[in-house]
């Protein structure tokens, strides 16, 4: 009998620290994957050519999960993806200013030059970018200070400083040896420059990011909007999941194998949530355990779990409008059409009945 071929599964990280990254780093998914003759295969480890699926997610690519706004603008642009679930991870989103900044509370950023993360190709979006404006503008309306009050200063990446860095494999998918030098902070080099040199009077920045910035004394926060009483959403709250539809409909089994490791990996974390930040910084760059630690404010796993739940969904619906709003995506289009609830009910279904029988 003639051996059955593996089918290829292939992944896309986002380094936010979701349930996506445990299963990864733990090898959970790869472990069930076996059980159905699938192997993961991590994009970042194929062709360089091949990474700006990271973005556009055109096939091969199977699943992404991480921040929303790739994906958003993918779908408007006609790629045939289905969104699957979302989870909810509070983490950092603060601007940051020089560490012997005048600026002391939000209505001190009146007048003041807010920069805006941009790049020479403009192709495919720039979701740093609409994060930041998204950010500069939750908390400006907050302090009654309008987008004609404050200059926003396109801030593109120092070519010197910013070194192409590599990627952090997962278990079971080789990765490269990244060396991470003292003063290294992924896409803030060439703004750490720019503040100390006083041609910017604050950056944008989130996650793992903000602590690394403060720790290496190159700026301290003004606002973290995750600490505040200020919406969150923004690209990666909610993290969105999403599939190939083509892939989906051809290998339902493995996408709710996916989705069932996802709700097992979330119902690990409860219990094991200083592991779950260890193994975070699997795919964080340059971060270390208390830089992860700290850009969580007290209950930031409260949504940490995949579902649809109808306010989730309303936050990308909220974030798919600022986008078209902001000119980030040309076509407008409908999220509940772009949702399919059958492949999470069923991994939500096989996972009960597997903890049935356990117990």
């Amino acid at each position: 009998m003639a051996e059955v071929s593996k089918r290829e599964v292939i992944v896309t990280r986002c380094p936010v620290s979701g349930a996506s990254e445990l299963v990864y780093q733990t090898g959970w998914l790869e472990e069930a994957y076996k059980k159905l003759d699938a192997e993961i295969v991590l994009l970042q480890s194929l062709d360089p050519s091949l990474r700006s699926l990271h973005m556009t997610q055109k096939p091969p690519l199977a699943f992404r999960d991480g921040g929303n706004v790739p994906p958003i603008w993918s779908h408007s642009n006609g790629t045939d993806t289905l969104l699957i679930g979302l989870s909810a991870v509070k983490q950092s989103h603060a601007i940051i200013v020089a560490p012997d900044s005048d600026i002391k509370t939000i209505e001190d950023l009146r007048g003041k030059r807010l920069a805006l993360p941009a790049r020479k190709d403009n192709s495919i979006v720039n979701p740093m970018r609409a994060m930041a404006l998204r950010g500069y503008l939750t908390v400006l309306e907050a302090a009654g200070i309008s987008r004609d009050e404050v200059t926003f200063v396109d801030s593109y990446p120092d070519e010197e400083l910013e070194k192409p860095h590599g990627y952090m494999g997962i278990k079971g998918t080789p990765g490269e040896k990244v060396k991470i030098e003292d003063n290294y902070v992924p896409t803030h080099m060439g703004d750490m420059k720019a503040l100390k040199e006083g041609t910017i009077d604050a950056f944008f920045s989130h996650r793992s990011l903000v602590y690394q910035v403060i720790s290496r004394g190159y700026g301290k926060i003004l606002i973290d909007i995750a600490a505040s009483d200020l919406s969150n959403v923004n690209n990666i709250y909610p993290s969105a999941i999403t599939v190939d539809r083509g892939f989906a409909e051809k290998n339902r089994d493995l996408v709710v194998a996916y989705l069932k490791e996802l709700l097992k990996a979330s119902d690990w974390e409860t219990t094991h949530q200083d592991e779950a930040i260890r193994l975070g910084t699997g795919g964080q760059f340059g971060a270390e355990y208390e830089h992860i630690r700290d850009s969580r404010p007290e209950g930031w796993d409260e949504r940490f779990k995949p579902s649809l739940d109808d306010d989730l969904v309303d936050m990308i619906r909220s974030q798919k409008d600022f986008l078209l709003k902001e000119g980030f995506i040309e076509n407008d289009f409908s999220v509940d059409s772009w949702i399919d609830e059958s492949y999470l009910k069923e991994a939500i279904d096989e996972y009960e009945q597997e903890k049935k029988k356990a117990s």
